[in-house]
């Protein structure tokens, strides 16, 4: 079996895959690998934005007599991609792959959203060139910064995705941040739409949030396990 791990800045996510099944899959909290106890394991490949979590993995699995891990990194090219920041290795794992999986589901062009505690948009042309991305803080950490500045603002919104005027604090906090990110990623389809203004452009949403954001803009495609798809392409087409 070939455990593979998603190692986010908020949790964990993984999945046990055989023979191009997933037979087992879960979400778990940073530092807590008790669900490795009794596997049977013959390859883990990870994904990982938090360089102590990864070092955290890397000691449970030998307390358990598992294999070491393969961790995944950006590339300059892979997989019909062509990384599109100046310093490829900078551009975060998690995004390039994504950008992987996104590839592996469509040869047109696509925005890919990943909603978690970033909003990342990143825009993939049908010639498989990555044209830059955009990072925003995810909703969560921005309904969180406005906390920490005022107690007035500590509110809890529904997550109903409008964009009306808000008649209270907690639907005005909502109403501005959903019109935020909504236009973050309409901007990110339009700048794309100008490298290919003949094709009409995928919107593959993905991460904690990305059902949220495919309700608000009422297109695309839901895609949580979007990142996996790419790591199962880094690793089985000789790009680990």
């Amino acid at each position: 079996m070939i455990l593979q791990v998603d190692i986010g800045n908020s949790r964990i996510k993984w999945r046990l895959r055989r023979q191009g099944r997933t037979l087992e899959s879960g979400v778990g909290n940073h530092g807590d690998y008790q669900w490795l106890q009794g596997l049977a394991l013959q390859q883990v490949w990870v994904s990982s934005v938090v360089a102590l979590e990864s070092e955290s993995l890397q000691a449970a699995l030998a307390a358990y007599g598992l294999p070491r891990a393969r961790f995944a990194s950006a590339q300059a090219s892979a997989g019909g991609v062509v990384n599109g920041y100046q310093v490829p290795a900078t551009l975060g794992v998690d995004r390039w792959l994504a950008l992987l999986g996104a590839r592996q589901l469509s040869v047109g062009p696509a925005v890919v959203v990943d909603a978690g505690t970033a909003l990342t948009v990143d825009l993939l042309g049908a010639d498989g060139r990555h044209r830059g991305g955009y990072i925003a803080p995810g909703l969560t950490l921005m309904q969180q910064s406005l906390a920490l500045k005022s107690q007035a603002l500590a509110v809890n919104f529904e997550r109903r995705g409008r964009v009306a005027p808000g008649d209270s604090s907690a639907t005005a906090i909502e109403a501005a941040l959903v019109a935020m990110g909504r236009g973050l990623i309409e901007t990110g389809r339009l700048s794309l739409s100008e490298y290919c203004p003949a094709d009409p452009v995928l919107l593959l949403f993905t991460g904690g949030d990305g059902d949220f954001w495919q309700r608000v803009l009422a297109e695309g495609s839901s895609e949580p396990e979007l990142l996996f798809i790419g790591l199962e392409r880094y690793f089985t087409q000789g790009q680990g």
